[in-house]
């Protein structure tokens, strides 16, 4: 860290940002996605883990060991939206409570910051008077990988949805004021503010501006979504590689959704696998997160656990595609 010109340390940014998860069998992509959102300032890390083949939750467990995870390995009763209960559970986490702002993402998804040199801090200055900071994806496609490598997700899927096309309107929400919610962590946004705590809000787009309060006072039923044509990537986007390679999604779709909502994957593949155009804007960001990495893999009990998870991962491919010529092949028999 460069001195100031009185010959001192700078000080040390007191603010705590917060960032949530929920993960299943994302072991090989794990320590990237962690990484990454430590270098851009992300201080706190909780992540809740469910019903795991693939040796990730031992990963995470040493991830916490080493002081940069909170981690909660959980099991849900049938029924149970597996994704809701998770959130449900972190955010009883004293971390929660103490943090200043937070974030939920997934573990395809990336906050790609461009104001600033690209940290959340500069994201949240950017735009200081705002309460939360939605923040639209934009989806990576396949571009062009059909089986999965470990090599980085950042720099191998550089194909994208053109900014106006209708899967990037969804957005992630970065937000303060965590206590006014009572329901803090939720996939997209926070829900359900207090009534007394509605004319303090004040929430901005990807460009800045105000947005109208029906997107944070439950005053109308789909919210989770931009007004189409008002996408803005100007202060950040979310790289949210939803499909990777076309193996990947086959694990993903066998996983299924957090929210128990069934989906067709060729159907599913065709709306998300988007590569009309190409974007490296995250580029100059991964110098500070391949530094983390280092520093990661030179553990060796981490580095071990992160080679079983893709070890695991492979096979589980293997047995998904066995599995499914075996079905294609039954459904070519004549009745």
């Amino acid at each position: 860290m460069p001195l100031t010109s009185t010959g001192t340390m700078p000080p040390r940014d007191p603010r705590r940002i917060l960032l949530a998860a929920t993960m299943r069998n994302e072991g090989p992509f794990i320590l990237e996605w962690v990484a990454y959102h430590r270098s851009i300032g992300f201080t706190d890390i909780v992540i809740s883990s469910n019903d795991c083949i693939d040796a990730s939750p031992a990963l995470l467990d040493r991830l916490q060991a080493l002081g940069l995870v909170t981690h909660l390995s959980s099991s849900f009763a049938p029924g149970e939206k597996p994704q809701l209960a998770a959130y449900a559970r972190l955010e009883q986490l004293p971390v929660v409570a103490a943090s200043d702002w937070a974030m939920v993402l997934d573990a395809d998804e990336f906050l790609n910051i461009h104001v600033g040199s690209g940290r959340v801090t500069d994201l949240i200055d950017a735009v200081p008077e705002a309460t939360g900071i939605l923040v639209n994806w934009r989806i990576f496609g396949a571009s062009g990988h059909e089986t999965f490598e470990p090599g980085l997700v950042t720099e191998r899927f550089t194909r994208a949805a053109p900014q106006g096309h209708g899967v990037n309107l969804s957005f992630k929400t970065l937000f303060r004021n965590i206590d006014a919610y009572a329901c803090k962590l939720m996939p997209h946004q926070p829900r359900y503010p207090a009534a007394e705590r509605l004319g303090a809000m004040h929430y901005v787009d990807g460009a800045g501006r105000t947005l109208p309060a029906y997107f944070f006072d439950e005053s109308r039923d789909s919210f989770l979504q931009s007004e189409p044509g008002a996408v803005s990537f100007a202060l950040a986007q979310v790289n949210h590689y939803n499909t990777r390679s076309a193996e990947d999604y086959r694990v993903k779709h066998h996983r299924g959704g957090g929210l128990n909502i069934d989906w067709v994957r060729e159907d599913s593949w065709a709306v998300f696998n988007r590569n009309e155009e190409e974007d490296r804007s995250i580029a100059g960001k991964l110098p500070g997160m391949k530094a983390i990495l280092e520093e990661l893999f030179a553990d060796d009990e981490l580095r071990s656990l992160h080679e079983v998870c893709c070890r695991r991962y492979r096979e589980h491919i293997a047995v998904l595609v066995q599995d499914g010529a075996a079905s294609a092949a039954a459904e070519r028999q004549p009745a």
